[in-house]
Formats: structure tokens, sequence, C-alpha cells
């Protein structure tokens, strides 16, 4: 083998193993944003249902109110 293939393979290798180096480390930046990501969507999401919950609550602490009221009106 020419020894200059020798160089240039080498040069090859070590731009692919570079290249390799970047695109592992690249993939692993996103999958950790995409989990910080799914962390922050599930607060978001168990806001939400607590908020709901909240609000149903209080939608029958009213009608119950509102039972109360005719009920003493009507007697």
């Amino acid at each position: 083998m020419n020894p200059m293939n020798k160089v240039l393979g080498s040069i090859l290798a070590g731009g692919a193993g570079v290249a390799a180096g970047w695109f592992v480390k690249n993939s692993k930046e996103k999958r950790s944003t995409l989990e910080e990501n799914k962390s922050l969507l599930e607060k978001l999401k168990q806001a939400e249902r607590k908020l709901y919950e909240t609000g149903k609550q209080r939608d029958e602490q009213l009608k119950n109110i509102k039972n109360e009221i005719n009920n003493k009106v009507s007697k």
C-alpha cells in the first residue's frame, strides 16, 4: 500500500471518528432537552388537571348553595 494512501486513510478515519462523536453528542443533547420538556409538559398537564378538579368542586358547591336557596324560598 502506498504511504500516501495510508495517510489519506488515517485522515479519513479520523474525520469519520470526529463526525461520529459530534453526531452522538448532538443527539444526546437533543434527547436531554426533550426529556426536560417532557417534565415541563407533565407539570403543565398536572396543573391543568388540578385547575379542572378545583373548578368542578366549586361548581358542585354552587349547585348545592343554589339548591339550598331554592328550598328555603319555596318553603
